[in-house]
């Protein structure tokens, strides 16, 4: 495995952030990285805004994949038997595409783990549809099915402060999680995906909800379908870079939001006798944690379209459509019947679970305060 690199020396947030415009350039040139060019929209759909992306490349992966090829003028044929064995020495095994050693063309750089924990790695996306899409990732397995630990968690957190805070390029970015197939987890690897987005529309849903406590999830009143959040510290309060005891300061702080959403969403399953293997939505941004419990992985549209796959983007009010027809057709088959929220009603689980389970929580938080 000739030209692989193992992830041996550790860098910064803000060095992974530096390094990643000319990374996700040099990896596109290289025809490692395939990005899918596509166009995006904000959409008002009953009352909410949405962001629509129409990526036609998508209905032809194979055929997109050779024209992105061609677009940056590699070639990769079998009459070409010598660079042939160039690229099977380098390429990983597809199985554990997220297994050290890495192709150094997607390989970003590793951070250290927080309070002595394992370090994590950061990839870029090999199959782009946003660019500079980054993946955090583990250096040995660890299920996608099963949450991301504190630790982890405050590691995606730190790239998020670190882009907010970057000397010559401040932005807002997106963290995102898959737990599992019904979720839309297309690896069984753990990977924490990160991608540049200014105000993801969930962010505007939550704007006038208010949180009686810092301390304790709520869910959405209004939303159709269960949708549990957690506010955040004030990130402008946390300093960046952060050292030894600020680290494990921010994983104390991020760890009981964490666990709190999680014992909500299961106590609601189980209250709701729902598929506790439907898997879940986890989003971050600074300010809040959201987390979505699933009941379907795709969407189903009329006949002659194929469903419409959502991931935890589409629960962040961001949808990826592959052709304008379907796009259309997605807008016109909701159009009567709620909307774009009717989409995450049907693949997510009853707001009224949720609501029993956090009834029933405060009841017992509250019977504890009086003894």
């Amino acid at each position: 495995m000739s030209g692989l690199v193992y992830p041996t020396t550790t860098c910064s947030a803000t060095e992974i952030l530096d390094s990643l415009p000319g990374k996700f350039e040099k990896a596109r040139k290289s025809g490692e990285l395939f990005y899918f060019p596509s166009g995006a929209k904000d959409v008002v759909s009953d009352g909410k805004r949405f962001n629509i992306r129409c990526c036609p490349s998508l209905l032809d992966k194979q055929r997109a994949k050779i024209q992105a090829l061609q677009a940056v003028g590699v070639e990769r044929s079998d009459d070409q038997p010598n660079k042939r064995q160039r690229v099977d020495e380098t390429k990983q095994n597809p199985s554990e595409p997220f297994k050290p050693p890495y192709v150094p063309e997607l390989y970003v750089g590793c951070l250290e783990g927080l309070e002595g924990e394992s370090g994590m790695s950061v990839l870029l996306n090999k199959y782009s549809v946003l660019p500079e899409h980054i993946l955090l990732c583990p250096q040995t397995h660890e299920p996608q099915s099963l949450p991301p630990t504190p630790h982890q968690i405050a590691l995606a957190y730190t790239i998020l402060l670190a882009a907010s805070r970057h000397p010559a390029k401040p932005r807002r970015m997106l963290a995102f999680y898959n737990g599992g197939v019904g979720a839309g987890a297309s690896q069984s690897w753990r990977h924490i995906q990160l991608v540049d987005v200014v105000r993801p529309p969930v962010e505007d849903w939550f704007a006038g909800v208010k949180f009686e406590r810092k301390d304790q999830p709520i869910i959405h009143p209004s939303l159709p379908y269960l949708h549990i959040i957690h506010p955040l510290p004030d990130h402008q309060q946390i300093p960046y870079p952060l050292s030894e005891e600020q680290a494990g300061y921010l994983v104390d702080e991020l760890a009981p939001p964490l666990m709190k959403c999680f014992d909500l969403m299961f106590d609601s399953i189980r209250r709701g006798q729902g598929n506790k293997d439907g898997g879940w939505n986890l989003l971050m941004t600074l300010d809040h944690l959201h987390l979505i419990p699933r009941s379907a992985p795709s969407f189903p549209l009329p006949t002659g379209h194929e469903a419409l796959e959502l991931n935890s983007l589409g629960y962040a009010g961001m949808m990826l459509t592959r052709s304008e027809d379907e796009e259309r057709t997605l807008l016109s088959s909701v159009e009567h019947t709620g909307g774009l929220m009717s989409v995450l009603q049907n693949c997510g689980v009853p707001r009224q679970w949720g609501e029993e389970a956090l009834e029933a929580q405060n009841l017992h938080r509250d019977l504890h305060t009086l003894q």
